[in-house]
């Protein structure tokens, strides 16, 4: 009997690692995509607090700049863990589909926070003490408007 106990723990146990290792993929995946997630999160009330009402020319967008920064380098980041981990796990076809698709979703992300940090650093009279025309600042947000609608369909894809 108590052979027999032994017989099924090693079964249980081998089953588990069995299933622990298909899991994994899947998890940096899932790990990945939350945390673009929470990126975007963070991005979007960084934004929204850039654009705020009371915010005029005399703002110091530094804060909101070095934020900004953070959140790309975090990013980049999250990038790197999770291609490591997919090198370790050497993950089947439809996990690195995945995984690529994730991918493309975190360097639009970066493209379309770099583009907003681009545009204030013009904009911020701290770092530029040139006076920056209107036209140049409407071009420069609608570009960010234009790549934020990009990466938003492809977040519907």
């Amino acid at each position: 009997m108590y052979t027999f106990l032994k017989i099924i723990l090693i079964l249980y146990l081998f089953g588990l690692n069995i299933y622990g290792s298909s899991v994994k993929p899947l998890f940096t995946n899932k790990n990945m995509q939350i945390k673009i997630s929470e990126i975007e999160k963070k991005y979007q009330s960084l934004k929204r607090s850039m654009f705020s009402p009371p915010n005029d020319y005399q703002t110091n967008y530094n804060v909101y700049l070095e934020s900004l920064t953070i959140l790309t380098e975090e990013l980049k980041e999250v990038r790197s863990n999770s291609f490591e981990q997919a090198y370790d796990f050497k993950l089947e076809r439809e996990y690195i589909d995945e995984l690529s698709i994730l991918d493309k979703k975190s360097k639009k992300l970066i493209n379309v926070i770099v583009s907003l940090i681009n545009t204030f650093k013009e904009y911020n009279p701290p770092i530029h003490k040139k006076s920056y025309p209107f036209e140049s600042y409407r071009n420069n947000i609608q570009n960010h408007i234009d790549m934020e609608s990009i990466f938003h369909c492809l977040q519907c894809n």
